[in-house]
């Protein structure tokens, strides 16, 4: 039967009502049981309930109404949830900006063996105590969770404060940051067999229990994800099915946005693995554990010792780890052969930054002459960079796209804008906004693919979501001006206020600007003050939003006219106009007294300094009064550099002539 998170998250044409009423959308997981290892007693532990940082949870053992209710929220905007060590509640009251899109990945079946109390709350923890009881009286018991993942749906948010949430956000700890889809089924197992995916699905089939929860359960079809195509838009039927989830927690101020460095040609900054595991287990295989139950783990990258230790034991991360410690040669002795074949070991499993790690290195290997410049080297860079974005890692799209710009002694590829174009779209979909801003700008300018600003307003809104301020501007230039998309005030002005709050100037200035001129919505000069002076702080200043307050204190704007104040807010911006109309105001003692020696340094500081041909005009009569030499040189130099007519003229009057 096709499950409500279906309708609701995937097909996305149906109006949230056909999904049904929700019910209470809190998932009780009883109390709080201490993440030990089983030899420990829980007494031993010290209680409580730690805070807890970015994980990545089962979600298998719910009901369809929880997924209903999930999915619902991710409809609507960016899902929050309130997460402890009791409860998960999501909050659907709570709203935060953004939306999801979904990008297919390539398929890696695995079998998850849960055989203790610990690893059941490190990696299913909504139903760990059902799911406990189910292997409790020791012996052979375990459970077996069979994952077959196609793809996923991501948010380009990466950051989020409480002070970007709206409405009933009363215990907000985490935003749902990603879901990964695919098909699923759990069932009773023995730690005595390894079973395959296919003989998990089998046993669930055949279990009259199978459906509705419990430990023994399923949902989608595995020959349906067999057949999912990694570069797919849209989640294939009868294989979407909620099957993880990425919970990043809410920090206390805002963070800029962070991303991995793209990678430097010695590997040095190649990007690391990190474990989202609960304090006191590890990342094994596909599962947290304690590391006393776990056979390999992935090491601490800095570990050069660990991770030979945890890559003989075999674990793939750690191998990754190790072929970096080759590739640099910091902590062991350089070998670049071992370090690709540890890339090559770990990227045939699945890491994508593996993958990524060979394909750079080889590219290396190309440019510095070391392997032929021929057909089959370049293949191989080609075909490790598209593995690395088939397996679903944004980053690694995004970096390999530069690999189809190159051009010159850089290139190794043959220049492939088409493909560029696809692996930014594909980072984008998976949730990175550098790429999402990339192909927005791309898309804008109409040079290295087709000029679409219809579509690139979609791309851009992603990267304003993802904290590029400068993304949020271009949007709103757009959608303000109507140019290549409908023109829309509202939405701009939404664009603005996220760009603002991400800490550009221009724009707050932009939204200022909406507000005083009513441009598609109600004006309001109050608010537009108060973006003016947002954009106008004491240090870090934009000069349009300075150049716009002090002309609301110039004109009387909706506030008091204040001339001393106005002329004050036009010098801090000098170069931006501000010097001059300063100075026009001390020269003519406009709403201030007048200050002829003000003036002049402010005329002289606009035309030297900054070249603005007014106040040139200004300047010079003003100097000729005062010293006819200094004014006959200045006018020498205004006439040769910018041949202007009228200080030519003047040149010749005072008795000077051309250079």
């Amino acid at each position: 039967m096709k499950r409500a998170f279906d309708m609701c998250v995937v097909g996305l044409s149906l109006a949230a009502t056909s999904c049904g009423p929700g019910l209470d959308p809190e998932v009780v997981v009883h109390a709080p049981r201490p993440i030990v290892s089983p030899e420990t007693s829980a007494g031993a532990s010290s209680g409580g309930c730690p805070a807890i940082g970015h994980t990545e949870p089962l979600i298998v053992d719910w009901l369809a109404t929880r997924r209903s209710d999930l999915g619902l929220a991710m409809k609507e905007g960016v899902a929050v949830v309130a997460y402890d060590c009791t409860t998960l509640k999501l909050l659907p009251q709570c709203k935060l900006a953004g939306s999801y899109s979904y990008a297919g990945v390539a398929r890696r079946e695995n079998v998850i063996q849960l055989t203790n109390p610990a690893e059941m709350q490190a990696n299913v923890p909504f139903g760990a105590p059902a799911l406990s009881t189910a292997i409790e009286g020791g012996g052979a018991n375990a459970i077996d969770v069979a994952l077959a993942p196609t793809g996923k749906m991501a948010t380009t948010v990466a950051s989020v404060s409480p002070q970007d949430l709206a409405g009933s956000c009363d215990g907000a700890t985490h935003f749902v940051r990603a879901a990964l889809l695919g098909a699923f089924a759990m069932t009773p197992g023995s730690r005595d067999t390894a079973r395959t995916v296919d003989q998990v699905f089998a046993a669930v089939a055949s279990s009259a229990a199978s459906g509705q929860g419990g430990t023994t359960t399923k949902e989608g079809e595995l020959e349906a994800c067999r057949s999912a195509k990694p570069d797919a838009h849209a989640p294939t039927e009868r294989c979407q099915a909620p099957l993880r989830l990425e919970l990043v927690p809410l920090q206390a101020s805002k963070a800029a946005p962070s991303e991995p460095p793209a990678a430097k040609p010695g590997g040095a900054e190649l990007p690391t693995l990190s474990s989202q595991c609960p304090a006191g287990t590890v990342l094994s295989g596909a599962k947290c554990s304690p590391p006393s139950f776990a056979p390999a783990y992935l090491c601490d990258p800095s570990d050069s010792r660990a991770c030979a230790t945890q890559c003989g034991k075999g674990d793939i991360g750690s191998c990754y780890h190790l072929g970096i410690h080759y590739l640099t040669g910091k902590d062991l002795p350089r070998d670049d052969a071992r370090a690709a074949e540890l890339f090559e070991k770990a990227c045939g499993a699945g890491i994508a930054q593996a993958c990524y790690a060979r394909g750079n290195q080889q590219m290396r290997d190309v440019l510095s002459a070391r392997v032929p410049a021929d057909a089959a080297a370049r293949a191989k860079v080609r075909e490790f960079a598209d593995k690395a974005c088939d397996l679903g890692d944004g980053w690694a799209c995004f970096s390999v796209a530069d690999w189809y710009l190159r051009e010159g002694p850089q290139a190794v590829l043959p220049r492939d804008t088409t493909r560029a174009v696809a692996l930014l779209r594909r980072g984008c979909d998976l949730g990175h906004g550098p790429s999402c801003s990339a192909l927005g700008n791309l898309l804008v300018e109409g040079k290295l693919a087709a000029k679409d600003v219809a579509v690139a307003v979609g791309v851009l809104q992603r990267a304003c979501e993802a904290g590029q301020p400068e993304d949020c501007l271009e949007l709103g230039d757009i959608l303000r001006k109507g140019q290549g998309a409908p023109k829309d005030g509202g939405k701009a002005l939404v664009a603005y206020t996220r760009g603002c709050a991400l800490g550009d100037m221009r724009a707050c200035n932009a939204a200022g600007s909406v507000y005083a001129a009513g441009d598609g919505i109600p004006r309001d000069v109050a608010k537009a003050y108060s973006f003016f002076e947002k954009g106008c702080p004491e240090t870090g200043f934009g000069a349009d939003a300075c150049m716009s307050l002090a002309a609301m204190y110039e004109k009387g704007t909706g506030i008091p006219k204040d001339m001393a104040r106005a002329a004050a807010l036009y010098e801090k911006v000098c170069g931006s106009g501000g010097c001059l109309r300063a100075a026009e105001i001390y020269q003519r003692g406009d709403g201030v007294k007048a200050d002829p020696a003000r003036a002049f340094s402010l005329y002289e500081q606009a035309c030297t300094q900054w070249r603005e041909k007014k106040a040139c005009d200004a300047f010079g009569p003003l100097l000729e009064s005062k010293d006819k030499e200094r004014a006959r040189a200045f006018y020498a130099d205004q006439c040769a550099r910018t041949q202007d007519k009228a200080a030519c003229a003047s040149l010749k009057r005072l008795g000077g002539a051309p250079r």
